[in-house]
């Protein structure tokens, strides 16, 4: 650690930059200490960039503009809050599609705790997952969420990591094998019950001749789980359960349009007369082929899709299942919270929790009254 004024003023302001990007708050004194230099040494900083407009000074330390901004809208409206208790790490695969309600959860578990919430998004990349964890340690997050584009792999970096690290640690929508599985926790959705529940569904309808296709994604095993309990406690002389692995989704060309193609030729070949399609880009396009078939939708086929972000939006509503996505995101940074309460050195037992999916009926597998 760099003492007295051996760290140039250029690089002691880097740093208080960065505080205040991860914290929104900073305490001169605790800067002073982590930085070995003296209170006014850190106050003459503060001085030099609040002059740059870079932050405003606050009795004791000082804020970031967006911090500092929102206090004074909540002052005006008369909602005066304290500063941020900590600051919470979480990497997503993406914020485009699923994560976006999972982290609006997050976020309002944050505001109820009067939390930070600090967001990294990877790009389902395993080098940008490492690359955003690391930086977020390293700044000094009090704890970390974290979503790895698959489960998590034994003895990679990220693992080596995540084991070494004293921060809470909950994985979200993920769950952990040995050896971390003793010491991380997870909040994730029960997809096998999801799975479960879309053939009872369609069992309900009239439908015992059933499909499943997914993409690869960490998504799929508790899907397979789920179809097939729920398929292999069913007559097996009146039933059929065809599984389908689409591949990868392509850009720019018909490939994926030709695949569900073939699957639509499949099911109608063995009698099938239902489909749940994981994701609901492939449910709505597997709708539109049923339906360019001349079949009747839900009388003659029925589809379901799992997600549910725009399934209500085919050309036939479709009925989905729904992954409780808000209440994950608001469950893990609550795990997290409570887990920076604990005293020091307190007993700690891991909590691994899976929060059930729903089903939302509609038009694609039931006609409208």
């Amino acid at each position: 650690m760099p003492i007295g004024g051996l760290m140039p003023a250029a690089a002691r302001h880097d740093a208080i930059l960065r505080e205040l990007e991860m914290r929104g708050s900073l305490s001169s004194a605790a800067l002073a200490v982590r930085l070995g230099v003296t209170t006014m040494t850190v106050w003459r900083d503060l001085v030099a960039l609040e002059d740059r407009g870079l932050l405003v000074r606050v009795h004791g330390g000082a804020l970031s503009l967006a911090v500092a901004q929102q206090q004074s809208r909540d002052s005006e409206r008369g909602d005066s809050r304290p500063r941020p208790v900590a600051t919470i790490g979480m990497i997503v695969p993406t914020t485009q599609y699923y994560f976006p309600e999972v982290i609006r959860g997050a976020s309002q578990a944050a505001h109820e705790s009067n939390c930070r919430l600090v967001v990294g998004a990877t790009n389902y990349s395993e080098e940008e997952e490492f690359r955003q964890a690391e930086r977020l340690i390293a700044s000094g997050v009090d704890a970390l969420m974290i979503t790895p584009q698959d489960t998590l792999t034994p003895d990679s970096r990220l693992q080596r990591m995540l084991a070494e690290t004293d921060l809470p640690v909950v994985m979200v929508e993920r769950s952990v094998e040995d050896p971390l599985a003793g010491r991380l926790e997870w909040v994730r959705t029960d997809h096998a019950h999801g799975a479960e529940v879309a053939v009872r569904h369609l069992v309900q309808q009239g439908h015992l001749r059933i499909a499943l296709a997914a993409r690869p994604s960490a998504t799929v095993a508790g899907l397979d789980a789920g179809f097939r309990r729920a398929m292999g406690s069913l007559d097996q002389h009146s039933t059929r359960a065809l599984r389908r692995d689409l591949s990868h989704p392509q850009v720019g060309d018909n490939a994926n349009i030709a695949e569900l193609g073939d699957l639509l030729d499949d099911c109608l070949s063995d009698g099938v007369s239902a489909a749940i399609l994981l994701g609901d880009a492939d449910a709505m396009a597997f709708l539109d082929l049923v339906i360019e078939k001349g079949l009747r939708v839900p009388e003659d086929f029925g589809v379901v899709a799992y997600d549910d972000e725009v399934a209500a939006f085919a050309t036939v509503p479709l009925t989905a299942v729904a992954p409780p996505k808000h209440e994950l995101g608001h469950a893990a940074l609550r795990l997290c919270v409570d887990r920076l309460k604990q005293p020091a050195g307190a007993a700690h037992t891991p909590v691994r929790m899976a929060l059930l999916p729903a089903l939302v009926i509609r038009e694609s597998t039931v006609r409208p009254v």
